[in-house]
């Protein structure tokens, strides 16, 4: 019985607690306050979005957190004075050097 108790008290903070937890929000396999505050990516910028060229794609730095990933993005669209647009910036979730998933900010 004191099994089946740890594994139930296991299996409940995997699923509700723990960075693993999921999040709708993002659509992740990983929980909102690690997507949102503790999760580092890797941050790509494509300059002219809208020309739809692949190697204006670049690597512009990494950060911690998702919102800080929007704003790396958003400094370097200023930095190069190119047009800013959501669809600007992609943040790859890393994980063990690995990319995991990508995310926007959502506000």
């Amino acid at each position: 019985m004191r099994v089946l108790l740890l594994l139930g008290a296991i299996g409940i903070y995997y699923f509700f607690f723990s960075d693993y937890s999921g999040c709708d929000k993002y659509a992740s396999t990983y929980s909102c306050d690690h997507v949102e505050n503790k999760a580092t990516y890797d941050v790509y910028y494509w300059r002219n979005v809208y020309q739809g060229n692949p190697k204006d794609e670049r690597f512009i730095g990494s950060t911690v957190g998702i919102r800080s990933c929007r704003d790396l993005a958003r400094s370097h669209s200023v930095a190069i004075n190119d047009e800013w647009t959501e669809r600007s910036y992609i943040c790859m979730l890393k994980r063990d050097g690995r990319g995991m998933e990508k995310h926007r900010y959502i506000f």
